[in-house]
Order: structure tokens, then C-alpha cells, then sequence
């Protein structure tokens, strides 16, 4: 059985780079796989595996080049769909993700800048997902989970591309740092409530 544990650490990244009021909605029908690096990809999970009931809130702070934003962000998972959204001080969603196993609906305010949904999602898998079936389902990479549980790396070719450090052997507690060695960004994210049923 696999076991379900996402985040909503990018999605708030990409609230943050689009400021402008131009709302937009995105469907991508029977996204299969998500390049998480160059020439490295992750097949994405069924319906059918996304399967426990998790809520969750947290705190991020994201830098990305010269610049930092800071964010909450809300996680609800349901048998079947992944709900992450961002949200500002005001309560206002910047940004949104819905996956249900094989489609991803993004909506929010966008300029086309910073990274994109899909690439989001697979960033969350790959921070708290179990390692066994990332492992499985990573193309062109390897993954090495340290066994005290307190950090992941990627590996593309023996060369480090993305980078985790946990806080805590349990995931949801402490604080996440999560560094992408190619792309260029750093998040550091601490869950302040969680829930699972």
C-alpha cells in the first residue's frame, strides 16, 4: 500500500513570482510523469494510490535567485485528489494545484513567471513521499535516503541535483529545507498544523 505524504511547499513559490491580478486556469489531462531535472523524470501516482486523509498547514520561505518570499499554505488530501494551495496575509489564494490521479488542474495569478505546476507537484512527492516508491517510479536519477531519515538526495549521473534536510526523522515535524541544486531555489518550510485520518 502506498503511502501518501505530499506537502504544499512549491506551490506558494509560485503565488509568490506572479503579481500580477491576471487569473488563470490550466488543465493537464493524463499527466503520466513530471521532469523533476534535466532528463530526469518521476512517474506520477494513480488514483488508486493516493490514498489516506491529510490536512496540513505551513510556513514557507522561498528563495529564488536575489529574491525571498514568505507564505502559508494549505494541503488537503482526500482519497483520489491532491488539493495544495498558497495563500497570502489576507487570506486570498495566490495559487492552486488539484491533481486526482491523472489530471492537474492549476489556477492563480500568473505571469508565466517561475516554475511550473507540474514541476511543483513532483517536488513535493519527492520531499514526502515514502523513498521506496520514489525510487520505483524515478527515471534517469537515483535517490539516497539517509537511514536516520534526515535528508534525501538526488542524484543524476553521481552529481547531486536536489537536496533535502529534515529537521526530524518524522517528516511533518520541524523544519524542511529543500534545495534545487539546478534550478536555483531554496525553500525552507515548517509545518505548524497536521492532521491525518
Amino acid at each position: 500500500m502506498t503511502i501518501v505524504k505530499p506537502t504544499i511547499l512549491l506551490t506558494v513559490f509560485v503565488g509568490a513570482l506572479s503579481n500580477t491580478s491576471c487569473s488563470m486556469v490550466e488543465t493537464r489531462p493524463d499527466l503520466n510523469s513530471v521532469e523533476i531535472a534535466q532528463a530526469v523524470c518521476l512517474r506520477m501516482p494513480e488514483s488508486q494510490g493516493i490514498n489516506e486523509t491529510i490536512d496540513a498547514t505551513q510556513l514557507l520561505v522561498a528563495d529564488y535567485g536575489e529574491r525571498s518570499f514568505a507564505f502559508e499554505a494549505q494541503l488537503e488530501i482526500r482519497p483520489g485528489s491532491i488539493k495544495i494551495a498558497s495563500v497570502n496575509m489576507w487570506g486570498g489564494i495566490l495559487f492552486s494545484i488539484d491533481y486526482d490521479g491523472s489530471d492537474l488542474r492549476t489556477q492563480g495569478n500568473s505571469t508565466g513567471q517561475g516554475p511550473d505546476a507540474q514541476y511543483l507537484l513532483g517536488d513535493v512527492l519527492l520531499t514526502y513521499w515514502d523513498a521506496q516508491w520514489l525510487r520505483e517510479r524515478l527515471h534517469g536519477a537515483e535517490l539516497e535516503d539517509r537511514r536516520d531519515g534526515l535528508s534525501r538526495t538526488i542524484f543524476r549521473d553521481g552529481v547531486p541535483v536536489i537536496e533535502i534536510s529534515y529537521e526530524a526523522a518524522d517528516r511533518w515535524t520541524g523544519k524542511t529545507q529543500f534545495t534545487h541544486i539546478e534550478r536555483g531555489y531554496v525553500l525552507n518550510i515548517q509545518t505548524v498544523s497536521f492532521s491525518r485520518s
